[in-house]
């Protein structure tokens, strides 16, 4: 690292030697976002340069004008006269009336940021509307970053995997606040409908210390759609073949010029038991659920305050097991209850990079779900606050984050005789640095402290980089520390539907890990082609982790803690492109090696994750109004946990079968303000065989429906329109 740092420091020295240069952003005055395509130039002169996606430009000094002229379309045109800047940030102002320009840009759906030093990825809302996405744990499946599949064969809770880790291993957050953690660090996935988001934005690795200590493999971050600029109406219908039902209703509401509010609602319903592997059980679960939100904003062009906030309902009463006519049926109920309250309030100084925000966020979280005769309880009461100040120090080329935050948690989980429960005060502090002498080369730099009154307290640094060797090549690095709360019940709760004894071993800590990786990305073209390859390589070290041991009896199930006892190595390629002009196509190969010490001397590979897979993803306007979307996964082998104890009948081979799945959709959009679309999932009706053991004896010692490897529903057909005005 040394090495390239010092390389990178003498390149720049060179040509700084042999070319001068100005270089800097071109940003709007108001809202200090970048404005892409700015033209400038030396006055007088033919030297010009344009400003880039990010609002960066790079022009060479001329001897014959000292004077910079900057215009912008919309924007008031700015002389400035250069004296001996090197890098400068160039606001400009709009014109009080404008010409309406439109100008259409070609994006791909999944784009990998070439600029940001952190490696991230974002899902546009194009890319969301690619299938049914229905909720979060569902819009990951036209991407090959995160992996969805279910917990288990009874309670149809999805669950996500980064780098092959949990979903709770990432930081998961809703406008960069850390909403879906704690008992709804799973289940909270099906409460943030997909047809709400505007994008997603994927983080890799360790993120930065302001969000907290709690990412280890990264960061999810959920946008929803913003309607506070227009009066807009957006409703869509939604049904598939399993009976589901559901609406979603997104009303803008402008209040005054500076103050908007908008409505958002989110009903389903399924209304028939469907058995398509004829095993006794329900392959739907039935029973309403609602989400609903009110959002307000609060910007001024007269002001430099800033203000969101939102206040947030979900409720749910699902049922599913044995189909309604069996006598004495094994029943699956979850009812779920939570209140959510947020702000983001922020003050943009008139100093230029000075800024300060405050975000809130405070719930209450009740969940009671019943597995047969046995109840699980979950209760959850949050509150949260983080204050974030940044600023430039010196020069562009120095910015600093830091602030302070302070966390609450009152909460008890119990199953059976089994229980486990905290209040927990966090307060911490947090320091991030930024140097970037060059658009070619910059460093994030960041530690944080928190102070915890129930687990160990924690010192948390970690790095970031990124090199840009050519203009089409892009090397990146981090690494750092990352932290989590124990919570064994949540975060697993497929275990439940089996009639494995729980063990648990009350001697919580929390859970640490390192994590460090490597991203290369390069774009280029070939005959005017866009093509975008980037390859990565993640290993994450666990000091102390909680481990679900299905392998030490299939009788039982051990909850534990273990220390240096498990790391993962996630290698990823993937290549997107544009072949044809109305075509874009998605490739990615990813394998994980997660070895873990399951029988307390060696390493085993972790059960129910495939080792290898095989993406691919294409969208086609096939003519001006259709789109055709295909998506093809092929996902290798996986251990299964030791079944030895069982019955022979009931005893699993020690890996699965390899398998294909593909979801398709074609849309037709006759006007930009109503689509229909059609489409099915798992298209080739792929299904796990037997997903649950003994189905017809659920109360009986070898039943056991937490063995999931695999797809567990049959074809599923969907259809729908939307409106939007």
């Amino acid at each position: 690292m040394k090495t390239i740092l010092l390389i990178t420091l003498l390149s720049t020295s060179f040509l700084q030697a042999q070319k001068v240069f100005i270089e800097g952003d071109v940003i709007n005055k108001d809202t200090q976002s970048p404005l892409i395509g700015a033209i400038l130039f030396w006055e007088g002169t033919d030297n010009g340069s344009i400003t880039n996606e990010k609002g960066y430009f790079k022009i060479t000094t001329d001897s014959s004008s000292r004077v910079l002229v900057v215009s912008y379309v919309g924007y008031q045109t700015q002389k400035l006269l250069i004296t001996q800047e090197k890098q400068i940030i160039i606001s400009l102002a709009a014109k009080n009336e404008v010409d309406i320009i439109e100008i259409k840009i070609n994006k791909p759906t999944t784009r990998i940021d070439f600029y940001k030093t952190i490696n991230l990825e974002e899902i546009s809302e194009k890319g969301l509307a690619k299938a049914a996405c229905c909720n979060l744990s569902e819009s990951f499946e036209t991407n090959p970053t995160v992996d969805a599949s279910f917990s288990d064969a009874v309670t149809g809770t999805k669950q996500i995997q980064l780098l092959g880790l949990a979903g709770p291993y990432a930081l998961m957050t809703t406008g960069n606040i850390p909403t879906i953690k704690g008992n709804s660090a799973v289940t909270g996935l099906d409460f943030i409908p997909g047809q709400w988001l505007s994008s997603i934005q994927l983080i890799k690795g360790t993120g930065s210390v302001v969000n907290g200590n709690q990412s280890i493999a990264g960061q999810i971050n959920a946008e929803y759609k913003d309607f506070e600029n227009n009066e807009k109406l957006f409703v869509n219908l939604f049904r598939n073949s399993a009976t589901r039902t559901e609406l979603n209703v997104i009303k803008g509401l402008p209040i005054t010029k500076s103050i908007h509010s908008a409505l958002f609602l989110q009903a389903d319903n399924t209304y028939s038991a469907i058995d398509n592997n004829k095993d006794g059980f329900m392959d739907n679960h039935l029973g309403p659920k609602i989400v609903a939100m009110n959002t307000w904003a609060y910007k001024s062009d007269s002001s430099n305050w800033q203000l969101k906030a939102g206040l947030k309902v979900d409720y749910s009463d699902k049922e599913a097991g044995q189909l309604p006519e069996v006598k004495n049926r094994y029943l699956f109920k979850n009812n779920q209850k939570k209140v959510e309250v947020w702000a983001k309030i922020g003050f943009v100084s008139e100093k230029k990079g000075r800024s300060t925000g405050l975000q809130v966020l405070g719930y209450s979280d009740d969940k009671d779900l019943v597995f047969g005769n046995s109840t699980l309880t979950a209760n959850e009461n949050h509150v949260f606050a983080n204050w974030i100040y940044s600023d430039i120090i010196y020069s562009s080329f120095h910015t600093i984050k830091t602030g302070l935050n302070y966390a609450y948690k009152d909460m008890f989980n119990s199953f059976s005789t089994l229980h486990y429960g905290w209040e927990n005060h966090l307060i911490g502090a947090f320091f991030e640095y930024v140097y970037k002498p060059s658009k070619n080369f910059s460093l994030i730099s960041g530690v944080r402290y928190d102070y915890n009154s129930n687990w160990k307290n924690v010192t948390t640094p970690r790095l970031h980089g990124r090199w840009e060797i050519t203009t089409k090549d892009v090397l990146r690095f981090s690494g750092g520390l990352g932290t989590k709360e124990p919570n064994p019940f949540m975060e697993n709760i497929g275990v439940f539907a089996s009639s494995r004894n729980l063990i648990l071993d009350s001697s919580f800590v929390q859970e640490q890990a390192w994590n460090y990786g490597i991203n290369y990305t390069r774009k280029f073209t070939i005959k005017n082609t866009p093509v975008s390859f980037s390859t990565d390589f993640y290993r994450t070290d666990f000091i102390h982790k909680q481990l679900v041991n299905f392998d030490i009896s299939s009788k039982e199930i051990w909850f534990y803690n273990i220390q240096n006892g498990s790391y993962s190595n996630s290698f990823m390629a993937q290549l997107i492109t544009q072949p044809y002009k109305n075509m874009e196509l998605n490739i990615a190969y990813r394998n994980y090696n997660l070895q873990t010490k399951f029988n307390t001397n060696s390493f085993q590979q972790n059960p129910l994750t495939p080792v290898n897979r095989i993406f691919v993803n294409t969208n086609i306007e096939i003519l001006k109004n259709w789109d055709w979307d295909f998506t093809v996964s092929w996902n290798g082998e996986s251990r299964i946990p030791n079944t030895a104890q069982n019955e022979v009948e009931w005893q699993l081979k020690s890996s699965s079968d390899p398998f294909l799945v593909a979801n398709s959709q074609i849309k037709f959009e006759p006007r930009d303000t109503w689509s229909f679309y059609l489409g099915s999932e798992n298209l080739f009706n792929y299904q796990q065989p037997n997903p649950i053991l003994d189905a017809k004896n659920p109360f009986q010692e070898n039943f056991d429906a937490s063995l999931i490897w695999g797809p567990i529903f049959g074809r599923r057909v969907y259809g729908g329109f939307k409106l939007q005005f």
